[in-house]
């Protein structure tokens, strides 16, 4: 009885510590996603001021990986579905003067996000980054990060 008694304490205690190890973990990417200096130009194309934006390596390492990220929703364009992750929570994230541009993130979920404002999230998605490259073109009319085929990853 005492074997059995410690052989089902043992395998308790080893159930307990796989579940532990499953626990999900997320890489705070918004310090790489900091690696960025912004200047401000005139874009004859736009007839406008424009934000270019020169990547530093360790943002550049990140383009085209899956990354998550936990941030606030904060919706862009409600027709179109189109939404943007913060870091920062809605009163200080950069629409609001607060933050800067690498602090966002634009959008692009496989489905609908289902989200609070007030509360963070996870998403998880591949990274893309709005530059030139011998496949695409800079975007001004875009932010600085895509985040592509984002799905819910987790809350915080």
């Amino acid at each position: 009885m005492k074997k059995i008694l410690l052989l089902l304490t043992v395998v308790f205690a080893y159930s307990i510590q796989i579940n532990a190890q499953k626990k999900k973990t997320v890489v705070n990417y918004w310090e790489n996603m900091m690696d960025v200096t912004v200047k401000s130009k005139f874009d004859p194309v736009t007839e406008n001021f424009t934000n270019t934006p020169t990547f530093g390596k360790k943002i550049l390492k990140l383009d085209g990986k899956k990354i998550h990220l936990k941030g606030f929703i904060i919706p862009a364009d409600l027709t179109k579905g189109r939404m943007t992750l913060s870091k920062f929570s809605y009163s200080s994230c950069y629409f609001c003067g607060a933050a800067g541009p690498e602090s966002v993130i634009e959008i692009v979920a496989k489905n609908p996000i289902i989200y609070r404002m007030d509360k963070p999230i996870v998403l998880e998605g591949t990274l893309r980054i709005n530059r030139t490259t011998n496949d695409q073109e800079y975007d001004p009319f875009r932010l600085l990060y895509i985040l592509e085929d984002a799905t819910y990853y987790s809350e915080d």
